[in-house]
């Protein structure tokens, strides 16, 4: 069959995905049991004044706040899977709960303008390895003063020559059913910070809300920290300043407004 361009053969579904998975899709029509699917990949509009906008339902969130008590069995499965990661790396475990809410992931670029991190395969929401190790080395760095020699030694560095860190982070995960909530900022002077003409800096202009999603505090969350030598006395190290980060700094977005900070409680 001759080679096209896909813009000249036709989309059979409505949804921007496989075929086979767009049609399983279709039969459920338009249901996900996925979240992160659901998030990213389901756009549902509605008809209004000859143009294509989306469903208010979608904007405000109330569509898209999710109930993850249905995959109990799926969330057990990960961690123990997690678990099992963990002891095979030597990582030392706890968990901890958020002190109020948390917002991961919300400056992604979504089409409903703020995001939310979740795995890339279960759709549950997840704070990534990568995030807790910037966070434990900027309170190593900022706060704790450590030497520069056991920083790059523990977290490696990318200046003059590639060095790799001896700290292994793994990713936080849900342990047990995690909850999401619905929160809002709503900026009311965005007309005069964007340069409208004649916008009088005054309460008559109107607020402009917009919707996120965060864990929140009934939320609980495993994290680990391993290291490449089996280091025991890196290891503490590394738990320390990843406790302390979670607790002192927050992970995430508006930790200036009390978002992000965590509570430590004891290993799984």
């Amino acid at each position: 069959m001759k080679w096209r361009l896909p813009r000249f053969s036709p989309w059979i579904t409505p949804y921007p995905l496989p075929q086979d998975t767009a049609r399983v899709l279709m039969e459920r029509e338009g249901e996900s049991d996925n979240f992160g699917l659901y998030l990213d990949r389901l756009l549902v509009y509605g008809e209004q004044r000859r143009t294509l906008a989306l469903v208010r339902e979608f904007v405000n969130r109330k569509a898209l706040t999710p109930d993850f008590t249905q995959h109990k069995a799926l969330i057990a499965a990960l961690n123990r899977r997690w678990l099992r990661l963990s002891r095979e790396l030597g990582a030392v475990t706890f968990t901890a709960h958020p002190e109020w809410r948390v917002l991961i992931g919300v400056a992604g670029h979504k089409i409903l303008e703020t995001n939310i991190a979740l795995h890339p395969v279960h759709g549950f929401p997840m704070i990534s390895a990568t995030a807790l190790k910037g966070l434990a080395r900027h309170y190593a760095e900022a706060v704790d003063d450590a030497p520069p020699d056991t920083v790059r030694h523990l977290f490696g560095s990318i200046e003059e020559e590639v060095v790799q860190g001896d700290l292994i982070f793994l990713d936080a995960i849900p342990l047990g059913v995690p909850v999401i909530e619905r929160d809002v900022v709503n900026p009311q002077w965005g007309a005069i910070y964007g340069g409208i003409q004649n916008t009088p800096a005054a309460d008559l202009v109107s607020p402009k809300p917009v919707f996120m999603m965060a864990v929140s505090r009934a939320s609980r969350f495993l994290f680990g920290v391993a290291s490449l030598s089996h280091d025991a006395a890196a290891v503490e190290q590394g738990v320390d300043w990843l406790q302390r980060g979670l607790t002192e700094l927050g992970v995430g977005a508006k930790t200036a407004s009390g978002y992000g900070y965590w509570v430590i409680e004891e290993g799984p």
